[in-house]
C-alpha cells in the first residue's frame, strides 16, 4: 500500500474515534474473509489457492451521520475492498479505485434518501440477497454467471455490462412502505461531447419476515468510468438491456430461491447484430443447528450474432456448502463447485474457509 491510502486510513481512523464525541456519528466496520482450497473453472487447469473472498469479498470502511433536524440527517460512506491473502487492495488487479465499494454523501429524510458518488448498480442487490450463497463472488453459480468473466481460453464473459458498483452516480432511495423499497440510479458517463454515453437502472426488493421479492432493470452504455473503460461494453456492442426477477420463500427451517435473468447486447446506434443471454438459478439453505446446508445452481445460454463467440454456448454450475456459525460475527465454511461450458472440459473446486465481521 503506498503512503496516500495509508495516510488515509490513519486520518479516517483517528476521525472516527473524535467524531464520537460530537453530534455526528462515525463507526469503521467491515469483513475478512479466507480460505484454501483448489480452484478450477470451466476450460481452466487447477491451481492450489489460499484466496480473499471466498463467502464474501473482504473489506473495510467508515460511515457516518449526522442530524440536522427537522426529520433530516446527512450520511456519507467510504468503504475499499482488499485482498487479505496478499495485502493487496482492491478485488483485483489493475483498473480499480481505492474506495471502490462505497465512496458517497447524501441526505436521508422520511421522503428517502438520495447519494451522491460511488454506489451499489441497480443489479446488486437483487442478486445478492436472492440465493443461498449470498454475495459469494467465488463460489455462487448466479453471481459467478452474472458478475464474473473467466480470463482464460473460454471466452466467457459474465452477463452484466458494467459493474456492481456505479461510479459518478446519483441514486434515490423511496422510504420502505410495508416491506417495498426502490432505487433509482442514474451514471454520469463525464464524456465530453456524448451525454448519451451513461447507464441508468432501478432496482425494488419486497421484503417480509418469510417472503421476498427483488428485481431490476438497467440499459447501460458503458463498463465504468475510470481509465481505459469507459464506453466499454459487451462482445463487441455499445449497449446493454437487461432484467431481472427473484424471488425467495421460507419452508419450515430451508429458504428457497429462484432468478432469472434476460440480457441484451445491441449497439446503440441502431446497427445490425446483438446478442441474448438468458440465465436461471434455483437455490436452497436448510438451517441445521447452528449451520446451514447450502445448495446452488445456475444455467446461462447465449444467442445471437454468429460472429459473437459464445452464440450457442452454455454454462451450467453447481455448488454445495456447508456454512457453520461459530458466533454473530465468525463463521467457517466448506464448499464444493462444479463448473461446465459447451466445448470445454468441466472444472471441480472445493475449500474450506472463514470469515469475520467487524
Amino acid at each position: 500500500m503506498n503512503k496516500t491510502p495509508l495516510a488515509a486510513m490513519l486520518a479516517i481512523f483517528a476521525c472516527s474515534i473524535a467524531c464520537r464525541a460530537s453530534a455526528q456519528e462515525v463507526t469503521v466496520s467491515g469483513l475478512v474473509d479466507a480460505y484454501a482450497g483448489a480452484l478450477q473453472y470451466a476450460g481452466s487447469q487447477r491451481a492450489a489457492v489460499v484466496n480473499s473472498g471466498g463467502m464474501s469479498t473482504s473489506w473495510w470502511g467508515v460511515e457516518g451521520k449526522e442530524d440536522l433536524g427537522g426529520g433530516l440527517r446527512a450520511e456519507f460512506k467510504l468503504a475499499s475492498y482488499f485482498r487479505n491473502d496478499t495485502g493487496a487492495v482492491g478485488r483485483f488487479n489493475g483498473n480499480e479505485s481505492f474506495f471502490s465499494r462505497n465512496a458517497y454523501v447524501g441526505l436521508a429524510s422520511d421522503m428517502g434518501t438520495l447519494h451522491l458518488g460511488r454506489d451499489g448498480a441497480p443489479n446488486f442487490l437483487p442478486t445478492a440477497l436472492f440465493n443461498a450463497f449470498g454475495d459469494s463472488f467465488a463460489f455462487s453459480p448466479l453471481v459467478l454467471h452474472a458478475n464474473v468473466p473467466l480470463y482464460n481460453g473460454t471466452g466467457w464473459d459474465s452477463v452484466n455490462a458494467s459493474d456492481t458498483g456505479w461510479s459518478n452516480q446519483i441514486r434515490y432511495t423511496t422510504p420502505r412502505m410495508g416491506g417495498f423499497t426502490a432505487n433509482l440510479h442514474y451514471q454520469f458517463g463525464e464524456v465530453a461531447g456524448d451525454s448519451g454515453n451513461h447507464n441508468v437502472g432501478a432496482s425494488f426488493l419486497y421484503l417480509q419476515d418469510r417472503f421476498g421479492l427483488g428485481g431490476f432493470v438497467h440499459r447501460v452504455r458503458m463498463d465504468n468510468p475510470l481509465p481505459g473503460t469507459v464506453g466499454v461494453v459487451k462482445l463487441g456492442f455499445s449497449q446493454q438491456d437487461a432484467w431481472m426477477l427473484s424471488g425467495k420463500v421460507a419452508l419450515g427451517q430451508a429458504w428457497i430461491y429462484a432468478n432469472y435473468e434476460h440480457g441484451r447486447n445491441s449497439n446503440a446506434s441502431g446497427a445490425a447484430g446483438e446478442a441474448v443471454s438468458q440465465t436461471w438459478s434455483m437455490s436452497a439453505d436448510y438451517a441445521i443447528g447452528n449451520g446451514k446446508l447450502q445448495a446452488a445452481y445456475a444455467r446461462t445460454s447465449w444467442t445471437g450474432t454468429a460472429g459473437v463467440a459464445l452464440n450457442g454456448r452454455a454454462r451450467d454450475t453447481l455448488t454445495l456448502g456447508y456454512d457453520y456459525d461459530l458466533s454473530k460475527r465468525t463463521d467457517l465454511y466448506a464448499v464444493a463447485m462444479q463448473d461446465r461450458i459447451t466445448g470445454y472440459a468441466r472444472g471441480l473446486s472445493y475449500a474450506t474457509g472463514i470469515r469475520h465481521r467487524f
